[in-house]
């Protein structure tokens, strides 16, 4: 049995920089091929790897169990004759069964764009049959029985008939048939995010290692609706090591977090200390007392309606924001508004432009009917100037960008006018960014705006048990690094700001 060593960091506290800090130490007496790292994400494997790569000076072979844990079943399983589900295969298994949605899989998460397929996802990676996932994780008024079963049935005969394998199938057949490396070291990082499929896993290791490294911080697990069990983490015997101090938060920020997070009822009560700086807290009654003019911010909210209003205000006062939306990146006008405009300056300003960006320039004006045809005509590797386009062309309205190009909608060029007001370079990437906590987790920015609103879903989940959402609102409030703006309850439904 492995000696098991809980690491907890805090926000802000450095735990990939130890993490890596007690692999170099392993590697004192530890081949890396017998060193294992697994993280939650792809990403958060990666950097773990390629800081390892950096410090070590060792080759990128040797870390072939730097990875996720989908990644370590996927490589210890015997895929031969075997595809793995990726988007051909789910679009062919939609066709089959008449589904309309894209079945646009997350091969992170298992997590889909079809509600009905991430149960039956849900309901594996949690360990249980689907009637007793139905019974207690699924809103019955949305989720039909009979066609959640029906479709759980055919996706996995589906996989069966043409011998297809998905990330859930990967983990137990690593688990079940006892097909997991046998390492003498592992580390699983945000081990707070782990299903009760993904402890299977950490079972394994717990009784083939000699140690056993889990790190994570159970304040900042919010990924319950992905299957994560949390409690697993807290109760699970180990030796206990606080991170003791934070690099990100500061003190007045750390008061308010630990005042908001001790509304939990089940957590690990832990010590420790932030920045030495006071740093800023204040609390606002209306979004408007909110000077968003200048600095790096981020406005977070829980909910995708509180998002909208967020953006909504961005509009208003004429704030160049960008809007994350899952794991994309959307800005408030389209890319080729984007490119049209910035292609119309660099004509207005003497410079030329390719034939890619005039067509998208010319897009947005109001202009002879043939001039595609005539577009298409240019060269594909000359650039033109506006004296040349105007001799193809013939004339056309000249000036600034909200003259000539008039065919931008009315609302849009509004906005649009604010920006250049108020100063805003569109060319820049933007200083403020709108997102949802569960998307802002292990991010950061000088100044953040939390919201504090929930809607009737999130808020009657809240009443029921409050740890879990607590929790979300305890990592937004972390991600301030200067300052931290609380928008005070403009509703009912809201979080609770102190016991």
């Amino acid at each position: 049995m492995a000696r098991v060593i809980k690491l907890l960091g805090p926000p802000g506290t450095g735990k990939t920089t130890t993490l890596l800090d007690y692999v170099e130490k392993e590697l004192e007496t530890v081949p890396i091929e017998k060193i294992g790292y697994f993280s939650f994400t792809r990403k958060a494997a990666n950097e773990a790897r390629d800081r390892a790569i950096d410090k070590f000076d060792l080759d990128q072979k040797s870390f072939k169990w730097f990875s996720t844990l989908h990644s370590c079943g996927y490589h210890s399983i015997d895929q031969e004759g075997r595809t793995v589900m990726g988007r051909p295969q789910f679009k062919s298994f939609a066709d089959k069964i008449g589904l309309k949605a894209k079945l646009l899989v997350d091969t992170e998460t298992g997590m889909s764009d079809n509600i009905y397929l991430n149960h039956h996802n849900l309901a594996r990676a949690r360990g249980i049959s689907l009637e007793e996932h139905y019974r207690k994780y699924v809103d019955t008024t949305v989720v039909d029985w009979k066609f959640l079963e029906h479709l759980s049935t055919a996706y996995e005969q589906f996989k069966e008939v043409n011998k297809y394998i998905d990330y859930a199938d990967m983990l137990y057949e690593a688990v079940n048939e006892n097909l997991l490396p046998e390492l003498d070291v592992v580390f699983i990082d945000e081990a707070q995010d782990l299903t009760p499929l993904q402890w299977a896993m950490v079972e394994h290791f717990a009784s083939t290692s000699q140690r056993l490294y889990l790190a994570g911080d159970d304040d900042q697990a919010i990924y319950r609706w992905l299957g994560a069990d949390v409690e697993r983490f807290i109760d699970y015997p180990a030796e206990e090591i606080v991170l003791p101090k934070s690099y990100r938060v500061k003190r007045e920020v750390q008061n308010f977090a630990q005042e908001i997070i001790q509304i939990t009822k089940n957590r690990i009560k832990k010590d420790w200390e932030p920045q030495e700086d006071d740093g800023v807290l204040k609390y606002h009654q209306n979004i408007e007392s909110v000077d968003l003019s200048k600095g790096n911010w981020l406005l977070l909210g829980r909910d995708k309606f509180i998002l909208n209003r967020l953006e909504e205000t961005c509009r208003d006062q004429g704030l160049w924001y960008e809007k994350q939306e899952r794991k994309n990146i959307i800005k408030p006008i389209s890319q080729k508004m984007f490119d049209a405009i910035i292609g119309w300056n660099e004509l207005k300003d003497g410079n030329m432009i390719d034939k890619k960006t005039i067509k998208k320039v010319f897009f947005y004006k109001k202009v002879s009917e043939r001039y595609e045809q005539e577009i298409d005509l240019m060269n594909d590797k000359h650039l033109y100037d506006l004296d040349t386009l105007t001799i193809l062309f013939g004339p056309f309205s000249v000036g600034e960008w909200y003259q000539s190009l008039d065919k931008i909608n009315v609302q849009d060029r509004a906005y649009l006018l604010r920006l250049s007001l108020n100063e805003e370079n569109i060319a820049n990437k933007p200083r403020i960014k709108i997102s949802t906590i569960h998307a802002a987790k292990g991010g950061e920015c000088d100044k953040v705006l939390l919201t504090t609103d929930m809607n009737i879903k999130t808020y009657q989940s809240y009443q029921k048990d409050s740890d879990d959402e607590q929790r979300v609102f305890y990592v937004g409030a972390t991600r301030a690094k200067e300052e931290l703006h609380v928008l005070l309850p403009q509703t009912t439904m809201h979080f609770k700001l102190a016991l």
